[in-house]
């Protein structure tokens, strides 16, 4: 299993007044390899999160996250996915394709809904761990 960190994640990690906090945590505390995550998921964060950006910057240096660069290189797929589900975000179009990329790749996000209804290809379900 390769863990994929989705912003909701992250935001629960980070908030301790997050109704997700306790969730993510443990999820977190239960890992024994780094989070693979990208960019869009970073800035989604830090922007629900003001002032978290030096606590990521400290989980990617100390190798808790790992940040896959997908853009320009993914761009299609990832423009493939945003039409296939016209209401999908951009940093859901990402964490779809990072989970394509990965063999072995699970999510973990608060978003059940959304991810139960995404494919990571036309057929392929996402496996995600949800609160």
């Amino acid at each position: 299993m390769i863990p994929v960190a989705d912003t909701g994640l992250l935001v629960g990690f980070l908030d301790r007044a997050d109704q997700y906090h306790a969730w993510a945590a443990e999820r977190i505390g239960q890992l024994r390899q780094s989070l693979v995550t990208c960019e869009a998921v970073i800035a989604e964060t830090e922007y629900l999160v003001p002032r978290s950006g030096p606590l990521l910057m400290e989980m990617i240096d100390r190798g808790t996250l790992q940040v896959v660069s997908l853009l320009p290189r993914e761009s299609a797929a990832i423009g493939a996915l945003m039409g296939r589900y016209p209401r999908m975000q951009f940093a859901d179009a990402c964490v779809v394709r990072l989970s394509a990329m990965i063999s072995g790749a699970v999510v973990f996000t608060t978003d059940k809904q959304d991810f139960s209804i995404y494919r990571r290809n036309p057929k392929d379900r996402i496996e995600a761990v949800t609160p």
